[in-house]
């Protein structure tokens, strides 16, 4: 009971808190994770422990919504735009962030490279929970969709996690095994992310391939987004309690909402107006929990060497974003609006931050403030400048322009 009551009040104050934040011209998200960070652990630690040991559980949910509706906003028309620039965003990006931290760190914090790459490839991964939502609502408005921009951020984001987190991990994993003495294949685990990416599109394809059928003949509008969605939270689930190491639910989610925004197009509109309704609650405890978990008081005496590491590592990422577009037509406009919604960290950070630490890592306490200070700095600076800049930067269209007057390369 004390559950629902909390969840019932965080909903509230979370919707009031977006609408004060739209009246400063700020993005309704900052206004969430703002109350997450006040009313949370952090400052004033009001939310029951129940309400707190739940929050992974309703994040997940939340990001599995806005995985499966940013599936269903890509045609396959978006695809064939899209292809190589998404893929080099999944890639360039991450990797060129990654290893500058880690070079930083060596200079200004004393890290070994191994500890560099740690903190590196935590940072490294761009924020699924403010860049998706972000071009969910571009999608939306159809703005940008004259070259599928909001669409090539996806489908680079959703990937571009998958690498930093593989990376992160395989660094964690060498630090620790070189420490107990045993040996860690670097090259197994590069290859792994590759295979991880195959294996997540075609767990999303076979579950498509045996869902069709049961959606298409479900006479229930609302029944065919339940089975939909339960197919969805079912996909993450196997993934987070069975540790499965080469699987990224999250892109698999993405991935099966495309197929039936492409296969089954009659029943895709339903489902997608259905899980939009859906969205309009769960963002409320996405942004408000992501906040929670964020603690400004760890930061202490390392801002100022983490704003020069962040400034520098931001500046090499940003030439990562404009590296992985060379080639296209978009202009000069476009390809900085893509620079400034690859900058917002936040849901990654927020939950690896601390394992270096609790892992025994030398160091790990540093890695944690810096960590936290990229939520902080960027999650903001990245939602506000997607929202001031979009209908600048990119063009407004009444309908989908056709394939062959979209992405182009040169």
């Amino acid at each position: 009971m004390i559950l629902l009551v909390s969840l019932l009040i965080i909903g509230v104050i979370a919707t009031y808190s977006g609408k004060i934040a739209e009246k400063f011209k700020l993005p309704a998200l900052i206004g969430m994770m703002v109350l997450g960070i006040i009313i949370g652990p952090s400052f004033l630690n009001v939310v029951p422990n129940n309400t707190l040991e739940m929050a992974p559980i309703i994040k997940d949910i939340a990001l599995v919504t806005v995985l499966f509706i940013a599936g269903l906003g890509i045609s396959l028309s978006n695809i064939k735009q899209i292809g190589r620039p998404a893929i080099l965003l999944s890639i360039l990006p991450a990797t060129l962030e990654g290893f500058a931290i880690a070079f930083l760190s060596m200079k200004f914090l004393g890290f070994t490279f191994i500890q560099g790459s740690i903190l590196g490839f935590i940072i490294a991964a761009v924020s699924p929970a403010v860049l998706i939502p972000s071009m969910v609502s571009l999608i939306e408005r159809k703005i940008g969709q004259d070259k599928a921009i909001p669409q090539m951020l996806l489908v680079g984001a959703s990937a571009d996690d998958t690498i930093a987190i593989t990376l992160f991990t395989t660094f964690l994993g060498i630090y620790i095994q070189s420490n107990s003495g045993e040996n860690i294949s670097i090259a197994t685990n590069i290859i792994s992310i590759p295979i991880t990416i195959l294996i997540s599109i075609l767990l999303g394809f076979i579950v498509f391939k045996l869902s069709k059928s049961i959606i298409q003949n479900t006479d229930n509008k609302y029944l065919k987004t339940m089975i939909a969605f339960f197919i969805c939270l079912s996909i993450r689930f196997i993934e987070k309690n069975l540790e499965i190491e080469i699987l990224n639910s999250l892109l698999s989610i993405m991935v099966y909402g495309f197929f039936i925004r492409n296969y089954i197009k009659e029943d895709a509109k339903y489902i997608l107006d259905n899980m939009n309704n859906i969205w309009k609650y769960g963002k409320l405890y996405l942004f408000t929990f992501v906040g929670m978990a964020v603690n400004p008081t760890l930061v202490g005496e390392y801002f100022f060497i983490g704003v020069i590491i962040l400034t520098c590592s931001l500046f090499i990422r940003s030439i990562g974003v404009i590296m992985a577009l060379t080639g296209t037509n978009l202009s000069k406009k476009e390809k900085l609006f893509c620079v400034i919604a690859y900058l917002p960290k936040a849901t990654v950070q927020s939950a690896k931050a601390s394992i270096p630490l609790q892992m025994g890592v030398l160091g790990g306490d540093v890695m944690q403030a810096i960590a936290i200070l990229s939520v902080l700095i960027t999650a903001p600076i990245g939602a506000i400048g997607i929202n001031l800049t979009c209908e600048k930067l990119l063009h407004t269209e009444s309908k989908i322009i056709n394939i062959e007057e979209g992405l182009s390369y040169k």
